[in-house]
């Protein structure tokens, strides 16, 4: 990452907050071993803590983290109030009074597999989310990827490491040369795993429905978000189960949603327009719920709110 990437002047490695073009390893470094997670930071905008800062679901993400770190058989040499307070002098170090993306970074040390460096870098980004957000009701036509979704006897799904990214990288690929704008994939078994960097939900019925862990996902923070509070805040019912392909393209409605795409709408599967209006409804409500959510409007989940 250069100093241009989004703006982040100074990222956090091994304890230090250092300049980001100076966080730099040898390239037989094993990062191809390495694990990392996304978090966000979104500016509240509720009466009490207007322009505030906060981290999102900051918990759940580093608990993940250090299950991605034990499948892969590494330690995180800190404790989360350690990570937390890396953060947040990095956030402050860059100045950043906007949403900011974290993506805390684990791999072993090239000769010592024990150590593990340890590197979070931020920068700025934009929302989808949003009432008249041109971004959020852009289309976007998807496709079923050709290749499959790894099985959890060959890499780790449910872990967030880098190897599970060249997976999603070929079906991203895939998609951009045919002209389409992200990829679906399946599980070995043929059923719906997910999108090559976010989980699925489709409406069918006006029932959500989603994959469960077992179709080789990734345990998603926002996924478990959104199971939680669309059925219990909105009253919208949900089925965790395995979905067959000609159901994907039979629902009304589609949607990824994970840390870095937030909610975001699909308009057709390998062509086939999903609903009569796009973005649909439900998408809409649940996007619109989940944009309160994470701006500290919703009392009751102000807890999953870290201020920085």
């Amino acid at each position: 990452m250069s100093v241009a990437f989004h703006g982040a002047e100074f990222c956090w490695m091994n304890g230090a907050i250092i300049e980001t073009e100076k966080a730099v390893v040898s390239a037989m470094e094993p990062v191809h071993l390495g694990i990392f997670e996304g978090i966000k930071a979104y500016v509240e905008n509720d009466v009490n803590s207007r322009g505030r800062l906060s981290i999102f679901q900051w918990k759940s993400h580093v608990d993940r983290l250090r299950r991605s770190a034990a499948v892969c058989g590494m330690k995180v040499p800190y404790t989360d109030e350690e990570l937390l307070e890396a953060t947040r002098r990095t956030i402050t170090a860059n100045g950043f009074d906007t949403n900011v993306y974290i993506q805390p970074r684990i791999w072993p040390r090239a000769g010592a597999p024990q150590e593990v460096h340890v590197v979070i870098p931020v920068w700025t980004f934009e929302t989808v989310l949003g009432k008249d957000n041109p971004r959020f009701s852009k289309n976007r036509r998807f496709m079923i990827s050709t290749w499959r979704r790894i099985a959890s006897d060959a890499l780790p799904p449910q872990a967030k490491t880098w190897a599970n990214y060249g997976n999603s990288a070929l079906a991203l690929r895939e998609a951009e040369r045919l002209g389409r704008d992200g990829a679906i994939f399946l599980d070995n078994r043929g059923f719906v795993s997910e999108g090559t960097g976010a989980c699925i939900m489709a409406v069918r019925n006006k029932k959500v429905i989603t994959p469960p862990v077992t179709a080789s996902i990734l345990e998603s923070v926002t996924r478990e978000t959104l199971l939680r509070i669309v059925p219990e805040d909105l009253g919208i019912p949900t089925d965790v189960r395995d979905i067959a392909r000609v159901e994907l393209y039979a629902s009304d409605e589609a949607f990824l949603c994970g840390t870095g795409g937030e909610v975001t709408p699909i308009t057709s599967i390998d062509d086939l327009p999903l609903g009569r209006e796009y973005p649909g409804p439900v998408t809409k409500r649940i996007a619109e719920y989940y944009a309160d959510v994470v701006a500290g409007n919703v009392e009751k989940h102000k807890e999953w709110l870290t201020p920085v």
